[in-house]
Order: structure tokens, then sequence, then C-alpha cells
């Protein structure tokens, strides 16, 4: 694969998930062609999640400390040389089979998000309720269309995504995406899929990654206003 040949860059962030990343790679690595680059992004893990991601044809990128998924992700933004984006989670909760219906919405489509329609069990009680709070906020307050403004797996054209000037580092990275992208009017497709059980241990911690959130639901609404 010549980075000339690159339509589509899938970037993972990962923190300690050597067992999760190992499964979705192998997935991943099943449905794409050389279209495709992977970039999976370690983010100070203490684990394997580097060596394994090495194991496979992708660039590694590893940070000397955790920094959170926003950090990670910014950095697979910038090592990666794609046309489209397209972001999802090192655990397995997330149906890889749908990442080639994702680049084809992108043909028609400034972004792609793919909302959780079922499955809904597999989050936490604390998480499904706060995510059902701030998906309302995010709606509201943005007019965000999709009906999950905080999934783990969507696509976006890097043209745009170079334009947002993400400032987020952890959690709320996909809350300042979904206001963002609402306010500068993009097409986005909505494909609902089903969200399966995590491998591995949760990272995000409903009250203290909610709060954060929720600061900047406020702070990038205030600041589109």
């Amino acid at each position: 694969m010549t980075l000339g040949s690159v339509q589509t860059s899938i970037i993972i962030p990962a923190f300690n998930e050597e067992v999760g990343l190992e499964v979705v790679l192998k997935k991943i690595f099943e449905v794409i062609d050389s279209s495709y680059e992977v970039v999976v992004v370690d983010d100070g893990s203490t684990d394997r999640t580097a060596s394994v991601a090495s194991g496979f044809p992708c660039t590694v990128k590893i940070h000397d400390k955790n920094r959170g998924k926003g950090a990670a992700m910014k950095t697979g933004i910038a090592n990666c040389h794609g046309e489209n984006v397209i972001f999802i989670d090192a655990d397995d909760t997330y149906p890889v089979q749908v990442i080639p219906d994702i680049v084809k919405g992108l043909d028609a489509f400034d972004m792609v998000v793919c909302s959780r329609s079922k499955g809904q069990s597999n989050v936490p009680l604390f998480n499904r309720l706060g995510n059902a709070i701030f998906r309302f906020m995010i709606r509201t307050l943005s007019g965000f269309g999709p009906k999950d403004p905080l999934t783990g797996l969507y696509g976006l054209k890097t043209k745009y995504l170079k334009t947002l000037h993400l400032q987020s580092r952890g959690f709320g990275i996909e809350t300042e995406i979904a206001i963002k992208v609402s306010k500068m009017k993009l097409k986005i497709l909505d494909i609902p899929i089903e969200y399966h059980s995590r491998i591995g241990k949760a990272k995000l911690h409903w009250l203290v990654d909610g709060s954060k959130i929720m600061y900047t639901i406020f702070k990038v609404w205030i600041e589109f206003r």
C-alpha cells in the first residue's frame, strides 16, 4: 500500500486494550482492502496494546503517558493520509462490518454517524442515563440530527475534520465534534447499529467524565453563539 492509494484512514485510540484491540484489528483486516490505512494510537498503555498493534499492518503511534481519548484521536488525525477518516473504539463494542458502508455513505455525505439503536443493555446503567441526557442536550442546543452524537463509530471527510480545531483531550471529543459539525451545516447520514458488550475494563467514569462532557457541551455551544 502506498500513501497515494489511501482513500480512508481508520483511527483507533487505545488505552490498555490489548485483548479487545487484537479482536478488533483481526475483524478490520477481514473487511478492508488496500484503499484503507489503520492508525492505532496507544495512549500510554501499561499492557501489551502497542505490541498487539505492531503485529498487524498498521501505523502505531505511542504516547509516553495517558493523555485522554481526545488527545489520542488528534494524534491519529495528525498521522493519517486518507480523504476520509473513520474512528472506532478498541474494545469490540462496535460492528466492524459496517465500515465499508460508512465509506460508501461518505461518497454522498460529509459525515456518517453510527447510532446505537440496539444493544443499550450493554451500556452500564449510569452511563446509559448520562448518555440520554447528553444526547438530548447536544441535539437540542446544536441541532445535531443523528440520534447518537456520543457514538464511538463514525466517519468524516478529512477536509472538514481538520478545520474543526479540536481542543478536547478526553471523552468530550465526540461532543465537541458533534456540535461543531452541526454548526457547519454538514450533510450527515445516520446509520443504526447494534452495540455489543465490551472486552476488558471500561475506561469512562460516569461522574468524572460525565462532568467533562457537560462542560464541553456548554463551552463549545457558547463559542458558537
